[in-house]
């Protein structure tokens, strides 16, 4: 039996390039282990119940964002996970990464998993880390507890027409790392839609009813031809050094404030803003506390 099972992994390995990998009867991680540097692996219908590791040049190509489905099934861990000390690049398309499940249950369980300890994994849709980068392409990223995508040490990650959605996070980005979204959508975070300690560049993205700002902006982030609406706290708050551009946006219908400095005069417990900020051709309008509250 054991045999059969060996000779059926490599009767799949030769035909992956062929035909879509039925993930529900093999091992993608297995698959991804012996396939060579830069492959495509296409991967047919269906909900494949894994945990997955890249650290090679690689495409994952799915059937679909509603059709291919990779969703989390070790507790406290990313559903995907790429990490090299050396560049390489990872694309994923058509997939939908979901319900990362949490370590623990418990209200103590972010002391498992710390965004300041960045050592940790966590149970998000994606993780990028080291020197890696990776592109999401018509990729679905939702109901994980943590963070939709998030990006360490100096890594990349371009994300396009994708969405983002009902995640702990949508997007965070640690100092050193960045991040590109266009033609994307970051909607129903339990926290901030963006939370960008590196650089971020976000192009015609809507960004809509997270629970807390919409973009928080402590790094280097321009977003242009956006919208940003309906979040639960200010559409883009900026925090410490931030360097900040907006152009031609709609910020509006926000709970605190279109565009506000993390500053006492705006409403918050300290001031904490040193940084700048150039705003032009913006449509900021209907937020709660006012359009903008800067120095």
């Amino acid at each position: 039996m054991r045999t059969l099972g060996i000779l059926g992994l490599l009767g799949a390995l030769a035909l992956y390039r062929a035909q879509p990998i039925d993930c529900t009867a093999i091992s993608l991680q297995a698959i991804i282990d012996t396939a060579r540097d830069g492959a495509t692996i296409a991967i047919a219908p269906g909900v494949c119940a894994e945990n997955l590791i890249i650290t090679k040049n690689l495409t994952l190509e799915g059937a679909g964002g509603g059709q291919t489905v990779l969703r989390g099934s070790k507790p406290g861990f990313p559903v995907v996970l790429v990490q090299s000390d050396t560049p390489i690049t990872v694309t994923l398309k058509h997939l939908t990464l979901a319900n990362a499940p949490k370590a623990s249950d418990t209200p103590q369980h972010g002391r498992e998993c710390a965004l300041f300890y960045p050592e940790l994994l966590c149970p998000s849709g994606l993780q990028v880390r080291g020197a890696a980068h990776a592109i999401a392409e018509s990729v679905r990223i939702v109901r994980n507890p943590w963070v939709g995508v998030y990006v360490l040490d100096t890594a990349q990650v371009l994300v396009h027409s994708s969405e983002i959605i009902e995640n702990g996070w949508g997007v965070y980005v640690s100092p050193d790392a960045s991040v590109e979204l266009r033609d994307s959508r970051v909607e129903r975070s339990r926290e901030n839609g963006l939370e960008i300690w590196g650089t971020a560049s976000v192009q015609r993205t809507l960004i809509r009813s997270n629970g807390r700002s919409g973009v928080e902006s402590v790094g280097t982030v321009g977003v242009f031809d956006s919208e940003i609406v309906q979040n639960r706290g200010s559409g883009v708050l900026l925090v410490g050094a931030s360097r900040t551009e907006l152009i031609a946006n709609e910020i509006a219908q926000n709970g605190l404030w279109g565009v506000a400095a993390q500053l006492r005069t705006c409403g918050y417990l300290a001031d904490n803003f040193r940084g700048s900020a150039v705003l032009d051709q913006n449509r900021i309008f209907g937020n709660r506390l006012g359009a903008v509250c800067l120095p």
